[in-house]
């Protein structure tokens, strides 16, 4: 699951994640637009604010794709 489609199936504006996740909005933009990735606690954080997992969100990585991507 994409991190965009499940802060909008938990119904949260981009500022309430921010907030709860204990980040600036900007800062989660950023990581929601692809513009940067998130340290570990951040995703940690974001994942348990959306009720999800680090995995769902930003995809895990594989031997064959260590950026996090699934394999195609």
């Amino acid at each position: 699951m994409q991190l965009r489609a499940a802060r909008e199936a938990s119904g949260k504006t981009q500022a309430q994640v921010a907030k709860l996740a204990k980040i600036s909005e900007s800062q989660y933009q950023n990581i929601e637009y692809d513009k940067s990735e998130p340290g570990v606690r951040t995703a940690i954080r974001i994942a348990r604010v959306l009720n999800s997992t680090v995995e769902n969100l930003f995809g895990a990585a594989t031997p064959d794709k260590p950026d996090g991507n699934p394999a195609k």
